[in-house]
């Protein structure tokens, strides 16, 4: 615990921090700053007891989240005013003991608005459950990775400790029976959590930034543009184009109608999915990133948010296979988050987004793992382009 003159001078920085702060007008880097200093103060008074106590606070709230959000409470709460718990357990057939006994962690924990003894008013946090597009993303991490997670012990006493960096052997596949296939081909077998994934990972993609990081609108200006038949951009594995879509969308803001072909790969049944009508000026392309890239000496070359989904051994092939269809000027872009070289800030998703990735078979990397993986694939990092309002980052690589 901090002398009682270290306290007063951080609690007097925070101070000043937060009168310079505008709530109205404050940008997400000055909110995380202050979010930051604050739990800065709350690690130097919290007695290590009740630090490790608190994390058991943590899956009891996910819990108690998870049941009532699945039986429908939260949706009964009205979004103006109050309810009893005795109304709220007759509308949803639950024992209202045991309603509220869950609702006790939720009000403890901010989530919940206790207005009066065994009365409930919904806040901005709740809402979120039922409004927010990440709710989806939620409900996979709790009913999908942390039951394996819960595991974790199990698996690595009766595993090799390398097991788990091979996406067949992965906790996941483990706990579902199925040792030999990867993570995807589980689900496969599964049409409603594989729905449910497609539909997570969908809402996810749409809320982390594709543009604001990499200049995709000074490209048109600074490639050599003698040969009109080359391709301009291949997004490789990139779903329903939504980023492709993005990128051509800012080029031609910058008053480029026409940079060339832009091709959209992905697997047959992703692509068959997609009216025409909804990628104009864009190609369709059924590939496999395990196989040779068929388009060759493209401009650029984008994969986002797949190398993580991927342990190092896949990736090397995934970068290698697009490596050998580049030309000496071409790019790859990655889009992937970037594991900072210490912890820092308030922002703890690359951590427990790596845990899950772990747990399924996938990995986020650092800046050296980036650097290294990419030239046992004959490639250089040459800039990470990071974006101020998140995690997610643009990683510009060329041929070595």
């Amino acid at each position: 615990m901090p002398g009682n003159a270290q306290l007063i001078s951080d609690i007097e920085a925070l101070l000043a921090a937060a009168k310079s702060y505008d709530a109205d007008q404050s940008d997400r880097p000055a909110r995380l700053d202050l979010l930051g200093r604050i739990e800065a103060l709350h690690y130097q008074l919290e007695d290590p007891a009740e630090a490790m106590f608190r994390q058991i606070t943590n899956y009891t709230q996910t819990a108690a989240v998870r049941a009532l959000l699945q039986m429908g409470v939260l949706a009964k709460i009205p979004r103006n005013g109050s309810i009893t718990a005795k109304e709220l357990a007759s509308g949803s057939g639950m024992n209202e003991e045991v309603l509220i006994r869950l609702m006790r962690v939720l009000t403890a924990t901010g989530i919940i608005d206790p207005v009066g003894e065994d009365v409930y008013a919904h806040t901005r946090f709740s809402l979120a459950y039922l409004d927010g597009a990440e709710v989806e993303f939620f409900e996979l991490c709790v009913d999908e990775v942390s039951p394996v997670a819960q595991r974790l012990p199990e698996y690595l006493a009766t595993h090799d400790s390398s097991s788990i960096l091979n996406p067949k052997q992965s906790p996941y596949s483990w706990a579902s029976n199925r040792e030999g296939k990867v993570f995807y081909e589980v689900l496969l077998e599964y049409p409603d959590r594989l729905a449910r994934f497609d539909k997570a990972m969908t809402t996810q993609e749409a809320a982390l930034p594709v543009l604001g990081m990499f200049p995709f609108s000074s490209l048109a200006s600074s490639m050599d543009r003698s040969d009109p038949q080359r391709p301009f951009i291949v997004d490789v594995a990139g779903g329903r184009g939504q980023s492709l879509l993005q990128i051509k969308k800012e080029i031609e803001a910058n008053g480029t109608a026409d940079v060339g072909r832009m091709i959209l790969q992905d697997r047959k049944p992703v692509l068959d999915a997609i009216p025409e009508e909804q990628l104009p000026g864009v190609e369709k392309m059924v590939i496999n990133f395990f196989e040779p890239q068929p388009v060759k000496n493209a401009h650029v070359y984008y994969l986002r948010r797949i190398l993580h989904n991927w342990q190092d051994k896949e990736c090397q092939v995934i970068l290698k296979n697009i490596a050998d269809a580049m030309a000496p000027d071409s790019r790859l872009l990655i889009g992937e988050m970037v594991v900072p070289e210490k912890p820092e800030g308030v922002d703890k998703t690359v951590y427990w987004m790596d845990l899950c990735m772990l747990i399924i078979g996938g990995k986020e990397r650092s800046k050296k793992e980036f650097s290294d993986l990419l030239a046992s694939a004959g490639l250089e990092l040459v800039k990470i382009w990071t974006s101020k309002s998140g995690s997610q980052t643009v990683i510009e690589t060329r041929l070595k």
